[in-house]
Protein backbone atom coordinates (compact mmCIF):
# COMPACT_ATOMS: atom_id res chain seq x y z
CA UNK A 1 0.00 0.00 0.00
CA UNK A 2 1.68 2.97 -1.18
CA UNK A 3 0.17 6.75 -0.26
CA UNK A 4 2.23 9.87 -0.88
CA UNK A 5 5.09 8.31 -1.84
CA UNK A 6 5.12 6.03 0.96
CA UNK A 7 5.59 2.34 1.03
CA UNK A 8 3.14 1.62 4.01
CA UNK A 9 4.02 -2.21 4.48
CA UNK A 10 7.59 -1.17 4.47
CA UNK A 11 6.90 0.97 7.38
CA UNK A 12 4.80 -1.31 9.35
CA UNK A 13 7.82 -3.99 8.70
CA UNK A 14 10.67 -1.60 10.13
CA UNK A 15 8.16 -0.57 13.73
CA UNK A 16 7.42 -3.91 13.71
CA UNK A 17 10.90 -5.06 13.66
CA UNK A 18 12.30 -2.65 15.93
CA UNK A 19 9.26 -3.30 18.77
CA UNK A 20 10.58 -7.01 18.39
CA UNK A 21 7.43 -8.33 16.52
CA UNK A 22 4.91 -8.43 19.78
CA UNK A 23 2.25 -11.04 20.21
CA UNK A 24 -0.32 -9.02 18.72
CA UNK A 25 -2.29 -9.00 15.23
CA UNK A 26 -0.29 -7.32 12.13
CA UNK A 27 -1.99 -3.54 12.36
CA UNK A 28 -4.81 -2.81 10.00
CA UNK A 29 -4.09 0.48 7.55
CA UNK A 30 -7.86 2.23 7.44
CA UNK A 31 -8.32 4.47 4.41
CA UNK A 32 -11.92 5.22 4.63
CA UNK A 33 -12.82 5.09 8.08
CA UNK A 34 -16.19 6.49 7.77
CA UNK A 35 -17.19 3.17 5.89
CA UNK A 36 -15.07 0.64 7.90
CA UNK A 37 -17.04 -1.49 10.90
CA UNK A 38 -15.43 0.78 13.21
CA UNK A 39 -16.17 3.59 12.13
CA UNK A 40 -17.39 4.98 15.73
CA UNK A 41 -14.03 4.39 17.45
CA UNK A 42 -12.27 5.62 14.44
CA UNK A 43 -13.58 9.02 14.90
CA UNK A 44 -11.43 11.50 15.17
CA UNK A 45 -8.81 9.17 16.56
CA UNK A 46 -5.39 8.22 14.99
CA UNK A 47 -6.43 4.72 15.95
CA UNK A 48 -7.58 2.46 18.44
CA UNK A 49 -6.75 -1.32 19.47
CA UNK A 50 -9.67 -3.97 19.37
CA UNK A 51 -9.22 -6.22 22.43
CA UNK A 52 -11.92 -9.28 20.40
CA UNK A 53 -9.68 -9.10 17.90
CA UNK A 54 -5.84 -8.02 19.36
CA UNK A 55 -5.50 -5.68 16.76
CA UNK A 56 -4.62 -2.59 15.99
CA UNK A 57 -6.84 -0.41 13.30
CA UNK A 58 -4.85 3.03 12.48
CA UNK A 59 -6.85 5.57 11.19
CA UNK A 60 -4.51 6.87 7.89
CA UNK A 61 -6.43 10.28 6.56
CA UNK A 62 -6.60 11.31 10.41
CA UNK A 63 -2.68 10.95 10.47
CA UNK A 64 -2.05 12.63 7.25
CA UNK A 65 -3.76 15.27 8.24
CA UNK A 66 -2.90 16.22 11.90
CA UNK A 67 0.49 14.47 12.29
CA UNK A 68 2.00 14.16 8.44
CA UNK A 69 2.75 10.70 6.78
CA UNK A 70 6.50 10.80 7.71
CA UNK A 71 5.59 10.57 11.57
CA UNK A 72 3.69 7.41 10.73
CA UNK A 73 6.15 4.93 11.53
CA UNK A 74 6.64 6.71 15.04
CA UNK A 75 2.98 6.33 15.56
CA UNK A 76 3.09 2.62 14.75
CA UNK A 77 6.21 2.33 17.42
CA UNK A 78 4.67 3.98 19.87
CA UNK A 79 1.24 1.42 20.22
CA UNK A 80 3.14 -1.43 19.52
CA UNK A 81 5.56 -0.59 22.05
CA UNK A 82 2.96 -1.46 24.88
CA UNK A 83 2.79 -4.50 23.72
CA UNK A 84 6.20 -5.23 23.62
CA UNK A 85 7.64 -3.23 26.66
CA UNK A 86 5.21 -1.54 28.74
CA UNK A 87 2.98 -2.38 29.86
CA UNK A 88 2.92 -5.68 27.73
CA UNK A 89 0.30 -7.29 30.32
CA UNK A 90 -3.00 -6.79 32.26
CA UNK A 91 -1.13 -7.60 35.57
CA UNK A 92 1.46 -5.30 34.82
CA UNK A 93 -1.11 -2.18 33.93
CA UNK A 94 -3.02 -3.18 36.98
CA UNK A 95 -0.27 -3.25 39.47
CA UNK A 96 0.83 0.20 38.32
CA UNK A 97 -2.60 1.59 38.73
CA UNK A 98 -2.43 0.33 42.16
CA UNK A 99 0.68 1.92 42.70
CA UNK A 100 -0.41 5.04 41.37
CA UNK A 101 -3.54 5.10 43.34
CA UNK A 102 -1.94 5.12 46.54
CA UNK A 103 0.61 7.55 45.84
CA UNK A 104 -2.23 9.86 44.61
CA UNK A 105 -3.75 9.45 48.43
CA UNK A 106 -0.70 10.55 49.72
CA UNK A 107 -0.21 13.65 47.62
CA UNK A 108 -3.81 14.84 47.65
CA UNK A 109 -4.30 18.77 48.65
CA UNK A 110 -6.98 19.91 46.94
CA UNK A 111 -10.13 18.31 48.16
CA UNK A 112 -10.45 16.26 45.14
CA UNK A 113 -11.68 12.36 45.82
CA UNK A 114 -9.12 9.62 44.61
CA UNK A 115 -10.41 7.70 41.77
CA UNK A 116 -8.95 4.63 40.36
CA UNK A 117 -10.12 6.18 36.49
CA UNK A 118 -6.95 9.04 37.34
CA UNK A 119 -4.98 6.42 38.30
CA UNK A 120 -5.67 5.02 35.25
CA UNK A 121 -5.13 7.32 33.37
CA UNK A 122 -1.32 7.97 35.09
CA UNK A 123 -0.43 5.34 34.60
CA UNK A 124 -1.27 4.92 30.97
CA UNK A 125 0.87 8.32 30.65
CA UNK A 126 3.73 6.48 32.45
CA UNK A 127 3.97 4.19 30.14
CA UNK A 128 3.74 6.63 27.30
CA UNK A 129 6.99 8.33 28.86
CA UNK A 130 8.70 4.48 29.47
CA UNK A 131 7.90 3.90 25.63
CA UNK A 132 8.87 6.69 23.77
CA UNK A 133 11.77 7.68 25.95
CA UNK A 134 12.91 4.05 24.70
CA UNK A 135 12.24 4.32 21.35
CA UNK A 136 13.98 7.59 21.54
CA UNK A 137 17.25 6.23 23.21
CA UNK A 138 17.51 3.72 21.07
CA UNK A 139 17.61 5.25 17.52
CA UNK A 140 14.52 7.03 17.21
CA UNK A 141 14.88 10.43 18.98
CA UNK A 142 14.28 12.41 15.69
CA UNK A 143 10.78 10.37 14.63
CA UNK A 144 10.05 10.93 18.24
CA UNK A 145 10.55 15.04 18.45
CA UNK A 146 9.05 15.04 14.90
CA UNK A 147 5.99 12.99 16.11
CA UNK A 148 5.71 15.18 19.77
CA UNK A 149 5.91 18.63 17.57
CA UNK A 150 3.05 17.46 15.02
CA UNK A 151 0.82 16.16 18.34
CA UNK A 152 1.99 20.03 19.73
CA UNK A 153 0.41 21.47 16.71
CA UNK A 154 -2.52 19.42 16.30
CA UNK A 155 -3.70 20.01 20.18
CA UNK A 156 -3.36 23.73 19.16
CA UNK A 157 -5.85 25.79 21.87
CA UNK A 158 -5.83 22.26 23.57
CA UNK A 159 -2.48 22.12 25.37
CA UNK A 160 -2.42 22.19 28.93
CA UNK A 161 0.29 23.37 31.62
CA UNK A 162 -0.08 19.47 32.02
CA UNK A 163 1.23 19.07 28.26
CA UNK A 164 4.04 21.46 28.32
CA UNK A 165 4.90 19.65 31.54
CA UNK A 166 5.73 16.38 29.53
CA UNK A 167 6.99 17.46 26.66
CA UNK A 168 9.30 19.15 29.13
CA UNK A 169 10.02 15.72 30.75
CA UNK A 170 10.41 14.54 27.27
CA UNK A 171 13.38 17.31 26.55
CA UNK A 172 15.22 15.91 29.86
CA UNK A 173 14.44 12.05 29.41
CA UNK A 174 15.86 12.84 25.29
CA UNK A 175 18.55 14.87 25.91
CA UNK A 176 16.77 17.27 23.35
CA UNK A 177 17.13 20.34 25.16
CA UNK A 178 14.22 23.30 23.84
CA UNK A 179 13.77 20.54 21.16
CA UNK A 180 9.81 20.44 22.26
CA UNK A 181 8.58 23.24 24.19
CA UNK A 182 11.55 25.85 24.43
CA UNK A 183 11.11 28.25 27.62
CA UNK A 184 9.85 27.33 31.04
CA UNK A 185 9.20 28.49 34.51
CA UNK A 186 12.02 27.34 35.77
CA UNK A 187 10.34 25.29 38.91
CA UNK A 188 8.32 23.05 35.92
CA UNK A 189 11.71 22.63 34.70
CA UNK A 190 13.47 21.52 37.81
CA UNK A 191 10.39 19.22 38.10
CA UNK A 192 11.33 17.59 35.08
CA UNK A 193 14.73 17.01 35.63
CA UNK A 194 14.30 15.57 39.16
CA UNK A 195 11.74 13.02 37.65
CA UNK A 196 14.18 12.24 34.73
CA UNK A 197 16.69 11.27 37.17
CA UNK A 198 14.75 9.14 38.52
CA UNK A 199 13.23 7.57 35.78
CA UNK A 200 16.36 6.83 33.41
CA UNK A 201 17.66 4.84 36.23
CA UNK A 202 17.37 1.02 34.69
CA UNK A 203 14.01 2.97 33.02
CA UNK A 204 12.84 -0.43 31.20
CA UNK A 205 13.32 -2.51 34.41
CA UNK A 206 9.53 -3.68 34.84
CA UNK A 207 10.70 -4.32 38.74
CA UNK A 208 11.03 -0.91 39.27
CA UNK A 209 7.82 0.63 37.42
CA UNK A 210 5.78 0.59 40.80
CA UNK A 211 8.36 3.16 42.87
CA UNK A 212 8.81 5.47 39.58
CA UNK A 213 5.02 5.88 39.30
CA UNK A 214 4.80 6.79 42.67
CA UNK A 215 7.41 9.75 42.14
CA UNK A 216 5.78 9.99 38.81
CA UNK A 217 2.97 10.86 41.14
CA UNK A 218 4.40 13.35 43.24
CA UNK A 219 5.10 15.72 40.22
CA UNK A 220 2.16 15.35 38.02
CA UNK A 221 -0.33 16.16 40.40
CA UNK A 222 0.74 19.82 40.54
CA UNK A 223 0.56 20.29 36.62
CA UNK A 224 -3.11 19.38 36.03
CA UNK A 225 -6.61 20.36 36.76
CA UNK A 226 -8.89 17.68 35.27
CA UNK A 227 -7.83 13.78 35.18
CA UNK A 228 -8.73 13.94 31.45
CA UNK A 229 -5.92 16.30 30.23
CA UNK A 230 -4.19 12.93 30.31
CA UNK A 231 -5.62 10.88 28.49
CA UNK A 232 -5.89 14.33 25.96
CA UNK A 233 -2.27 14.20 25.74
CA UNK A 234 -1.90 10.70 24.28
CA UNK A 235 -1.76 9.55 20.75
CA UNK A 236 -3.79 6.44 21.25
CA UNK A 237 -5.33 4.07 24.12
CA UNK A 238 -3.42 0.89 24.19
CA UNK A 239 -6.16 -1.07 25.75
CA UNK A 240 -4.37 -3.40 27.52
CA UNK A 241 -5.67 -2.46 30.71
CA UNK A 242 -9.18 -3.13 29.19
CA UNK A 243 -10.82 -5.79 30.88
CA UNK A 244 -13.23 -7.23 28.28
CA UNK A 245 -10.12 -8.89 26.60
CA UNK A 246 -10.60 -11.54 29.36
CA UNK A 247 -12.78 -12.81 32.08
CA UNK A 248 -11.80 -10.31 35.43
CA UNK A 249 -10.89 -13.01 37.55
CA UNK A 250 -8.59 -13.95 35.51
CA UNK A 251 -6.99 -10.48 35.33
CA UNK A 252 -7.20 -10.33 38.78
CA UNK A 253 -5.66 -13.48 39.58
CA UNK A 254 -3.09 -13.70 42.40
CA UNK A 255 -2.73 -10.03 42.74
CA UNK A 256 -4.71 -11.11 46.53
CA UNK A 257 -0.60 -12.48 46.94
CA UNK A 258 0.71 -8.92 46.33
CA UNK A 259 -1.97 -6.50 47.87
CA UNK A 260 -3.83 -6.50 51.12
CA UNK A 261 -7.25 -7.06 51.00
CA UNK A 262 -9.06 -3.32 50.88
CA UNK A 263 -6.55 -2.42 48.15
CA UNK A 264 -7.75 -5.48 46.07
CA UNK A 265 -11.52 -4.45 46.89
CA UNK A 266 -10.75 -1.13 46.00
CA UNK A 267 -8.76 -2.20 42.70
CA UNK A 268 -11.83 -4.52 41.35
CA UNK A 269 -15.24 -2.66 42.29
CA UNK A 270 -13.03 0.62 41.33
CA UNK A 271 -12.51 -0.78 37.64
CA UNK A 272 -16.14 -1.62 37.73
CA UNK A 273 -14.89 -5.76 37.50
CA UNK A 274 -17.26 -6.80 40.23
CA UNK A 275 -18.88 -6.61 43.29
CA UNK A 276 -17.54 -6.58 46.94
CA UNK A 277 -18.41 -9.98 47.09
CA UNK A 278 -16.70 -11.73 44.04
CA UNK A 279 -13.44 -9.19 44.97
CA UNK A 280 -13.93 -11.27 48.49
CA UNK A 281 -14.20 -14.66 46.85
CA UNK A 282 -11.25 -13.48 44.16
CA UNK A 283 -9.51 -12.52 47.21
CA UNK A 284 -9.69 -15.75 49.23
CA UNK A 285 -9.62 -17.64 46.62
CA UNK A 286 -6.09 -16.63 45.35
CA UNK A 287 -4.98 -17.21 48.79
CA UNK A 288 -6.30 -20.63 49.15
CA UNK A 289 -4.35 -22.00 46.02
CA UNK A 290 -1.13 -22.41 47.86
CA UNK A 291 -2.41 -24.79 50.42
CA UNK A 292 -4.72 -27.08 48.69
CA UNK A 293 -4.69 -30.12 48.14
CA UNK A 294 -4.26 -30.82 44.12
CA UNK A 295 -5.43 -33.96 42.32
CA UNK A 296 -2.61 -37.11 43.31
CA UNK A 297 -1.56 -39.82 40.55
CA UNK A 298 -2.60 -42.79 41.68
CA UNK A 299 -0.03 -45.08 42.18
CA UNK A 300 1.03 -49.02 41.62
CA UNK A 301 2.48 -51.44 43.86
CA UNK A 302 4.08 -54.99 42.91
CA UNK A 303 2.08 -58.03 42.51
CA UNK A 304 2.69 -61.63 41.92
CA UNK A 305 4.79 -62.52 39.58
CA UNK A 306 3.78 -63.33 36.00
CA UNK A 307 5.90 -65.32 33.12
CA UNK A 308 7.53 -62.50 30.77
CA UNK A 309 9.74 -64.96 28.18
CA UNK A 310 10.54 -68.72 27.85
CA UNK A 311 14.45 -69.48 28.64
CA UNK A 312 16.87 -72.50 27.92
CA UNK A 313 15.99 -75.04 31.34
CA UNK A 314 19.26 -76.66 31.95
CA UNK A 315 19.99 -79.46 34.88
CA UNK A 316 21.69 -76.89 37.23
CA UNK A 317 18.37 -75.19 37.53
CA UNK A 318 15.88 -76.45 40.11
CA UNK A 319 13.40 -78.34 38.99
CA UNK A 320 10.41 -77.54 40.28
CA UNK A 321 11.14 -74.43 37.23
CA UNK A 322 11.52 -76.74 34.38
CA UNK A 323 7.69 -76.33 32.05
CA UNK A 324 7.37 -80.24 30.96
CA UNK A 325 4.01 -79.28 28.99
CA UNK A 326 5.53 -76.10 27.29
CA UNK A 327 8.54 -78.29 26.72
CA UNK A 328 6.91 -81.54 25.12
CA UNK A 329 4.40 -78.65 23.44
CA UNK A 330 6.62 -76.51 21.54
CA UNK A 331 9.55 -79.34 20.86
CA UNK A 332 8.21 -82.50 21.17
CA UNK A 333 10.30 -84.41 23.50
CA UNK A 334 12.53 -83.38 26.35
CA UNK A 335 16.38 -82.76 25.59
CA UNK A 336 18.06 -81.46 28.76
CA UNK A 337 19.48 -77.63 28.22
CA UNK A 338 18.77 -78.09 24.31
CA UNK A 339 14.43 -78.29 24.42
CA UNK A 340 13.53 -77.60 27.76
CA UNK A 341 12.02 -74.96 29.30
CA UNK A 342 11.36 -72.64 31.79
CA UNK A 343 9.76 -69.10 32.45
CA UNK A 344 11.58 -65.80 33.35
CA UNK A 345 9.02 -63.89 35.76
CA UNK A 346 8.35 -60.27 36.65
CA UNK A 347 5.93 -59.08 38.94
CA UNK A 348 3.10 -57.18 37.96
CA UNK A 349 2.13 -54.00 38.38
CA UNK A 350 -1.07 -53.58 40.56
CA UNK A 351 -2.94 -50.53 40.79
CA UNK A 352 -3.70 -49.33 44.02
CA UNK A 353 -7.20 -48.83 44.57
CA UNK A 354 -7.99 -45.37 45.71
CA UNK A 355 -10.12 -44.87 48.69
CA UNK A 356 -13.71 -43.12 47.80
CA UNK A 357 -12.83 -39.25 48.82
CA UNK A 358 -15.57 -38.46 51.23
CA UNK A 359 -17.55 -35.18 50.55
CA UNK A 360 -16.99 -32.21 52.79
CA UNK A 361 -19.47 -30.42 55.21
CA UNK A 362 -18.04 -27.32 56.03
CA UNK A 363 -19.79 -26.04 58.97
CA UNK A 364 -18.32 -22.12 59.47
CA UNK A 365 -19.18 -19.60 62.73
CA UNK A 366 -19.80 -16.68 61.70
CA UNK A 367 -20.77 -15.11 64.86
CA UNK A 368 -19.26 -11.92 66.36
CA UNK A 369 -16.58 -13.25 68.11
CA UNK A 370 -15.19 -14.38 64.18
CA UNK A 371 -13.43 -11.91 62.50
CA UNK A 372 -15.39 -10.19 59.66
CA UNK A 373 -13.97 -11.70 56.17
CA UNK A 374 -14.83 -8.47 54.60
CA UNK A 375 -12.71 -6.24 57.33
CA UNK A 376 -9.69 -8.11 57.51
CA UNK A 377 -8.24 -11.46 56.00
CA UNK A 378 -10.42 -14.29 58.29
CA UNK A 379 -8.26 -17.13 58.42
CA UNK A 380 -10.88 -19.32 59.37
CA UNK A 381 -12.80 -18.36 55.81
CA UNK A 382 -9.38 -18.80 53.99
CA UNK A 383 -9.21 -22.22 55.97
CA UNK A 384 -12.76 -22.97 54.10
CA UNK A 385 -11.85 -22.18 51.23
CA UNK A 386 -8.88 -24.46 51.46
CA UNK A 387 -11.21 -27.50 52.48
CA UNK A 388 -13.62 -27.04 50.06
CA UNK A 389 -10.76 -26.82 47.12
CA UNK A 390 -8.99 -29.25 48.21
CA UNK A 391 -12.20 -31.43 48.38
CA UNK A 392 -12.87 -29.99 44.57
CA UNK A 393 -9.83 -31.17 43.19
CA UNK A 394 -10.42 -34.85 43.99
CA UNK A 395 -13.93 -34.60 42.43
CA UNK A 396 -15.64 -34.65 46.12
CA UNK A 397 -19.03 -32.63 46.95
CA UNK A 398 -18.50 -30.08 49.52
CA UNK A 399 -21.81 -28.71 51.49
CA UNK A 400 -21.95 -25.37 53.81
CA UNK A 401 -23.85 -24.00 56.61
CA UNK A 402 -22.35 -20.47 57.39
CA UNK A 403 -24.52 -19.77 61.16
CA UNK A 404 -24.45 -17.29 64.24
CA UNK A 405 -27.44 -17.08 66.14
CA UNK A 406 -31.25 -19.00 65.08
CA UNK A 407 -32.02 -16.53 62.67
CA UNK A 408 -29.30 -16.18 60.96
CA UNK A 409 -27.60 -19.11 58.94
CA UNK A 410 -26.96 -20.20 55.25
CA UNK A 411 -26.99 -23.40 53.78
CA UNK A 412 -24.94 -24.73 50.66
CA UNK A 413 -26.11 -28.44 49.61
CA UNK A 414 -23.30 -30.68 48.80
CA UNK A 415 -22.19 -29.96 45.35
CA UNK A 416 -19.25 -30.37 42.25
CA UNK A 417 -19.43 -26.41 41.46
CA UNK A 418 -17.22 -25.21 44.50
CA UNK A 419 -17.67 -21.35 42.94
CA UNK A 420 -21.28 -21.81 45.10
CA UNK A 421 -19.75 -22.65 48.38
CA UNK A 422 -17.13 -19.96 47.96
CA UNK A 423 -20.07 -17.19 47.90
CA UNK A 424 -21.19 -18.49 50.49
CA UNK A 425 -17.91 -18.71 53.12
CA UNK A 426 -17.70 -15.10 52.56
CA UNK A 427 -21.09 -14.65 54.40
CA UNK A 428 -20.71 -12.78 58.10
CA UNK A 429 -23.54 -11.86 60.44
CA UNK A 430 -22.01 -11.32 63.84
CA UNK A 431 -24.28 -11.57 67.26
CA UNK A 432 -24.44 -15.30 68.94
CA UNK A 433 -23.28 -18.55 68.61
CA UNK A 434 -26.41 -20.92 68.36
CA UNK A 435 -25.23 -24.51 66.34
CA UNK A 436 -28.16 -25.12 63.46
CA UNK A 437 -29.06 -28.13 64.16
CA UNK A 438 -31.48 -27.94 61.76
CA UNK A 439 -29.57 -26.97 59.09
CA UNK A 440 -27.27 -29.52 60.23
CA UNK A 441 -29.19 -32.68 60.05
CA UNK A 442 -30.73 -31.58 56.64
CA UNK A 443 -27.33 -32.10 55.04
CA UNK A 444 -26.01 -34.88 56.94
CA UNK A 445 -29.10 -36.89 56.00
CA UNK A 446 -28.14 -36.36 52.15
CA UNK A 447 -26.97 -39.09 49.94
CA UNK A 448 -26.61 -41.28 53.24
CA UNK A 449 -24.61 -43.78 50.61
CA UNK A 450 -21.52 -40.84 50.50
CA UNK A 451 -19.29 -40.91 53.12
CA UNK A 452 -18.62 -37.60 54.49
CA UNK A 453 -16.35 -35.57 56.46
CA UNK A 454 -17.82 -33.08 58.90
CA UNK A 455 -15.67 -29.85 59.42
CA UNK A 456 -16.62 -27.72 62.13
CA UNK A 457 -14.61 -24.57 62.67
CA UNK A 458 -15.49 -22.80 65.61
CA UNK A 459 -14.27 -21.20 68.64
CA UNK A 460 -16.53 -22.99 69.79
CA UNK A 461 -18.55 -20.59 72.18
CA UNK A 462 -21.96 -22.29 71.25
CA UNK A 463 -24.56 -21.73 73.62
CA UNK A 464 -26.34 -25.28 72.70
CA UNK A 465 -23.05 -27.14 72.93
CA UNK A 466 -25.09 -30.53 74.15
CA UNK A 467 -27.38 -30.59 71.53
CA UNK A 468 -25.14 -29.84 69.20
CA UNK A 469 -22.46 -32.46 69.63
CA UNK A 470 -25.63 -34.91 70.35
CA UNK A 471 -26.15 -34.36 66.41
CA UNK A 472 -22.97 -34.18 65.51
CA UNK A 473 -22.20 -37.68 66.84
CA UNK A 474 -25.31 -39.11 64.97
CA UNK A 475 -24.17 -37.40 61.91
CA UNK A 476 -21.01 -40.15 61.96
CA UNK A 477 -22.94 -43.00 62.56
CA UNK A 478 -25.06 -42.87 58.75
CA UNK A 479 -22.33 -44.13 57.04
CA UNK A 480 -19.20 -46.45 57.96
CA UNK A 481 -16.74 -43.73 56.31
CA UNK A 482 -18.50 -41.05 57.81
CA UNK A 483 -15.57 -38.84 60.30
CA UNK A 484 -15.65 -35.54 61.68
CA UNK A 485 -13.09 -32.79 62.48
CA UNK A 486 -13.05 -29.42 65.10
CA UNK A 487 -10.92 -26.38 64.90
CA UNK A 488 -11.03 -24.63 67.85
CA UNK A 489 -10.04 -20.47 66.64
CA UNK A 490 -8.12 -19.11 69.46
CA UNK A 491 -9.22 -21.38 72.35
CA UNK A 492 -7.64 -23.82 74.38
CA UNK A 493 -8.89 -27.46 74.83
CA UNK A 494 -12.23 -26.77 76.90
CA UNK A 495 -15.13 -28.81 78.51
CA UNK A 496 -17.34 -28.04 75.57
CA UNK A 497 -14.62 -29.16 72.93
CA UNK A 498 -14.34 -32.78 75.00
CA UNK A 499 -18.67 -33.18 74.89
CA UNK A 500 -17.34 -33.28 70.72
CA UNK A 501 -14.39 -35.15 71.15
CA UNK A 502 -16.78 -37.59 73.05
CA UNK A 503 -18.43 -37.85 70.18
CA UNK A 504 -16.18 -39.08 67.61
CA UNK A 505 -14.59 -36.10 66.59
CA UNK A 506 -10.79 -35.27 66.23
CA UNK A 507 -10.17 -31.57 67.89
CA UNK A 508 -7.35 -29.53 66.69
CA UNK A 509 -7.35 -26.40 69.17
CA UNK A 510 -6.16 -23.74 67.25
CA UNK A 511 -4.04 -20.59 69.72
CA UNK A 512 -2.36 -18.57 66.88
CA UNK A 513 -5.36 -18.04 63.94
CA UNK A 514 -2.19 -17.82 61.42
CA UNK A 515 -1.78 -21.42 62.19
CA UNK A 516 -5.46 -22.49 61.45
CA UNK A 517 -4.97 -22.62 58.16
CA UNK A 518 -2.05 -24.88 57.64
CA UNK A 519 -3.70 -27.23 60.19
CA UNK A 520 -6.91 -27.35 58.00
CA UNK A 521 -4.63 -27.75 55.36
CA UNK A 522 -2.67 -30.92 56.75
CA UNK A 523 -6.22 -32.30 57.42
CA UNK A 524 -7.12 -31.98 53.88
CA UNK A 525 -4.03 -33.63 52.65
CA UNK A 526 -5.19 -36.58 55.55
CA UNK A 527 -8.33 -36.67 53.55
CA UNK A 528 -7.33 -36.49 50.03
CA UNK A 529 -3.71 -37.18 49.07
Amino acid sequence: MRILGVELDEVLERARAFCGYPRIMEPEFVLNPSSHPHAAKLHDRYGFWEPSENRIYINVPEVLEKLGIQNMEGVLVYQLLHYALAPFDMRTALRLTASAKLALEEVKDRGRPVTFQEAMAIQRLFCDLVNVTYAARNGMREQMISLYRAQDRALGWKQSRMWKFLLCCFEELWEAPEALVGRVPAEMRQDARRLASRMLDRPFAAAGWEQKVRFLVGYLHKYYEDPAEMDESRLMDHGIDDLRSRSPEEAFRSLALEMGMQDFKELVGGLGAGTETQALVWYYRDLSRRYEVRFQPVRSEAGEEVPHAPLAWGMADPFERLDLPYTLYTAGKAVPTLTTKQWEKVRMDVVTRRKTPPDVIIILDASGSMTNPASEVANAVLAGFVMARSAGNLGAKVGLVVYSDQQRSLVVEPVWDIRRVEEGLVTYYGGGTVFPVREFRYLASLEPHRPKHFCLISDTEITNIAEASEHLGEALQMHPENSGSVFLIDQAYNEKAELIRRAGYDVFPVSRGEDLVRIVAGKAQELYA
